[in-house]
Parts: structure tokens; sequence; C-alpha cells
């Protein structure tokens, strides 16, 4: 079985377009750490909540210990990537797993460790090669998610409009 953890913007773009229940056929494991389940709950995001609660999203409770190795790994990033998005990195490097993140310091510092690392496009990508959506629901997806002034690169999305309404 595959992993993925997720950092905060991806899972909010899941909850945005409704992604979670088709993502969950696609037969990856979620995992994310406590942190970002702060973040989530702070921003009252209580769909993707729910998903922890349904042990759908595996939560990493960090020790004393791995917020130190993260604090010196936030250090090693630089100031671009956050403490909480570098306990994903931190996590995804554990569980020698891929990190799904559109956070561009985030993506940067974990290409550099070696890490898979692929944005909510990919997600979609995703669901439509396992054939759990059809390609004119991906397109109203990401439409609904660029009105809502997600960020995701336009020139990726433009040619994803292209194919998929073709």
């Amino acid at each position: 079985m595959r992993i993925a953890v997720q950092d905060a913007n991806v899972l909010i773009d899941m909850e945005l377009a409704g992604l979670f229940d088709p993502w969950f056929q696609v037969g990856i494991e979620t995992h994310t750490t406590d942190l970002i389940r702060l973040e989530l709950e702070k921003g009252r995001h209580e769909q993707a909540l729910a998903y922890f609660s349904s042990n759908h999203i595996h939560e990493h409770r960090l020790s004393f210990d791995e917020l130190h190795e993260i604090a010196e790994l936030e250090r090693d990033v630089g100031n671009k990537a956050r403490f909480n998005d570098c306990s994903v990195l931190f996590l995804a490097r554990k569980l020698d797993a891929m990190l799904l993140s559109c956070d561009k310091a985030l993506r940067i510092a974990a290409e550099a460790r070696y890490i898979e690392v692929h944005g909510t496009l990919w997600i979609l990508d995703q669901l439509l090669e396992n054939e759990v959506i059809l390609p004119a629901v991906a397109a109203a997806k990401l439409d609904h998610l660029i009105t809502l002034k997600r960020y995701l690169p336009k020139a990726e999305c433009a040619l994803r409009f292209k194919k998929w309404r073709s």
C-alpha cells in the first residue's frame, strides 16, 4: 500500500472540491500530523476533520523529540517553510512516503531530500487514472477550486482543462 502524507492546503482543497470520498477509493493511505489537524480545527474544516474520526486520515501525534527534529528541519529548510509544513516533511521522510502539498517552499524542500511530492492536480489525475471520477467532473471540481482562488498553477490547469473537456 502506498502512503501519502498531506499538508493542510491539500486537505483543504480536497474538502472544498468534495474529493475525499473519491480519494479514499484510490487506495493510497492518507497520513498527516497533529499540527495539521490543529490547523484544520482552527479553520473549522469540519468535513476534513470527520475523516480523522473515521480513521480515513491517520493522525501522527508528534513527540517532544520529534518536535525538536522538526525545529532543526525548519532551520535547515529556511524561513520559507512554516513549522507545521516541516512537520509533514518530517513525517513523509519518517514513513518513506510521498508528500502531497501545493506549498512551493515545502515542495522544493521535499525534492531536495528526494521525497516524491505532488499537489492537488496530481490527486485529480489519480482519480481519473483510477476511473473514480469522469473528466467532466474533474474539470468542474478544478474550476470550482479556481473560483475559490485556491493556489493552483495556471498553465497546468489550462492543460488539464483542454484534455478533460475535449
